[in-house]
């Protein structure tokens, strides 16, 4: 699974940390020319926007750090004055909901039916988004920017050093930001401390890991990639000169030593100090709220009006419908199933893999923009806990600037090809530089649905199985089976941990049904679960759901069905809870 992406800085970063990543809403609707009906439609796609982008630049000032991640050059968006910093947790009034009753009070001043398509979909997006904070808002205390592998942790060394310097103010807001690490991190274990006192505090096993993590990357800060990364990027700066550069390159090598490896310092100390403070154990289930906590973590990705048990059901069938495909698949060439260790790609190198997927997804996906792209290795110091691969969303006024993270450490190279389908072509960044270059609406930025974004790149990753060149189109499709299946089962564990409330021993005796009997392997899982919960279901349930919306679009058309327009209508509209591409599904043609 490929878990990071830099849109999580908005919830991981943002100053409130209550129940929203969305800041406070305090536009006002004007009425008073409404009674102008000529010019009406306009006047209300002229307000809606000035709401939504108002919402947008209130949001994605809250930190620099944010800021720069979405936006290369805020002035152009209106954004002069804006927080500097990583920003604070709110430890004072975390459970305060007005913003959220503001911006639902606001959005309901507007008539739906006069906005423009695309705004229609904002809006409902915004308010199912805002609907479901709001619907469980008081379980804030269950919400942590710390775990072993999407852990803030793990990603803040990795923004750093993706941290773009585009002209002379970002070098100095960079240092500012990491001169702040060691503030954001005692802030986060006030937060900590806050979860602890109330019963909320993650297991002992779980914080001994996260402590490791952090005093691992400490031992290889002060001569790491934080130094050289900043001084490759500054030293292509012609406007400096060599003083001023070595000027910058001290302060930035004081800022790590004296700021970022005290903040890992103060993390880790604060950790070992609440490591056994915890009440409870095992999956979220097994918390005060557990499950209600599971339900929201799952319909905040999704937006699909289905129970989990449902979700449930759905994974049952899929993981049948894929063994049986394996079954017949075999049955018809018994000999299939010998080629399973040796199938593979014939292309292991990244960019070569990329130009690849470029040209191979052309008949069936529409052509996107142009864009440039990078990939990079992660650091040894974090390749033991960091993901797989990553994609790194560009700025919204620089949609050229891509970049893919792949882990040395994760595993097998023979799955490079997949990951690139997942992270590049069509995945991440083809889907995300689509959306960008269809100019929507800002806000719809801050509130993407992780069940399309990650289900979207899963589903393209399942797909790339085809694109194999093993001259065997039926050893592609047992593969494809295979993968999809196999992701069933992991979607079925995260469900079966934290909403069911299965032990260990119930994730071995489930997994060992499919050939998976070593004990260390339902261990691992079960680890992941309680770490991360929801987290590959927004993989599964959102590659499940576009499969079933493929199924119903198919059903609808029949011959007419053409998988390239399938592809473009989702890719039309974006990013969007699953409820929204069903009900608009008439639009296919």
């Amino acid at each position: 699974m490929k878990n990071i992406t830099k849109r999580l800085l908005i919830i991981l970063l943002c100053l409130s940390l209550s129940v929203s990543s969305l800041a406070g809403c305090g536009w006002q609707k004007n009425n008073s020319d409404s009674g102008q009906t000529q010019n009406y439609t306009s006047e209300e796609n002229t307000a809606f926007t000035e709401f939504a982008d108002g919402l947008f630049r209130e949001t994605v000032s809250s930190d620099t750090l944010t800021l720069h991640s979405y936006l290369q050059h805020p002035e152009n968006y209106g954004i002069t004055e804006y927080t500097k910093g990583l920003g604070r947790y709110n430890t004072e009034n975390p459970d305060d909901t007005s913003d959220i009753v503001n911006c639902l009070t606001a959005l309901g001043s507007f008539d739906r039916s006069q906005l423009s398509a695309s705004q229609q979909i904002t809006y409902d997006q915004l308010k199912k988004y805002l609907e479901t904070e709001l619907e469980y808002c008081d379980l804030y205390l269950f919400n942590t920017s710390l775990s072993t592998t999407v852990g803030i942790q793990v990603q803040l060394p990795i923004i750093y050093a993706e941290y773009a310097f585009n002209e002379l103010k970002d070098i100095d807001e960079y240092l500012s930001i990491i001169e702040d690490t060691d503030e954001y991190f005692a802030s986060l274990i006030d937060y900590e401390t806050l979860r602890s006192e109330n019963g909320y505090f993650m297991e002992s096993s779980l914080a001994g890991q996260i402590i490791e993590q952090c005093r691992t990357f400490i031992d290889s800060a002060n001569d790491g990639y934080l130094i050289t990364t900043f001084e490759e990027k500054l030293d292509s700066f012609s406007e400096l000169s060599e003083e001023e550069k070595n000027a910058y390159k001290e302060r930035n090598k004081t800022a790590v030593s004296e700021h970022v490896i005290k903040g890992y310092e103060i993390l880790a100390d604060g950790l070992e100090k609440l490591k056994d403070t915890g009440k409870y154990s095992g999956g979220l289930c097994n918390y005060p709220n557990g499950q209600k906590y599971f339900e929201y973590l799952v319909d905040s990705e999704m937006g699909w009006d289905k129970t989990i048990e449902e979700y449930d059901e759905l994974l049952d069938s899929y993981i049948t419908k894929n063994l049986l495909t394996i079954q017949g698949l075999m049955r018809k060439d018994p000999t299939i199933a010998d080629k399973f260790d040796s199938f593979g790609f014939s292309l292991t190198e990244p960019m070569e893999i990329l130009s690849d997927l470029k040209q191979k997804i052309a008949d069936d996906f529409p052509a996107g923009p142009d864009v440039n792209y990078d990939v990079k290795y992660i650091t040894e110091a974090l390749q033991d806990y960091a993901s797989p691969a990553m994609y790194f969303t560009p700025q919204i006024d620089n949609i050229s600037n891509n970049s893919i993270y792949i882990n040395p450490g994760s595993g097998s190279g023979s799955d490079i090809y997949t990951t690139l389908a997942h992270e590049g072509f069509p995945g991440h960044l083809y889907q995300i530089t689509y959306f960008a270059d269809s100019d929507p609406d800002l806000i719809r930025y801050l509130i993407e649905p992780g069940g399309y974004v990650e289900g979207w790149a899963t589903y393209c990753e399942a797909l790339s199985y085809q694109y194999a060149d093993t001259g065997n189109a039926a050893l592609n499709s047992m593969m494809q089976a295979n993968y999809a299946a196999i992701m069933c089962i992991y979607g079925k564990v995260d469900i079966g941990v934290n909403y069911f409330g299965w032990t260990e021993n119930d994730v071995y005796s489930f997994i060992s049904q499919y050939g998976f009997t070593d004990r260390s392997i339902a261990s691992q899982m079960y680890m992941q679960m309680i770490s991360e919960p929801a987290n590959y279901c927004q993989y599964v349930l959102g590659y499940v759901g576009f499969m079933e919306l493929k199924k119903a679009a198919s059903e609808k058309l029949g011959d007419s069905f053409n998988l390239k327009n399938f592809h473009k209508f989702i890719l039309d509209m974006g990013p969007v809870q699953f409820d929204i591409l069903f009900e608009r599904l008439n639009q296919l043609q």
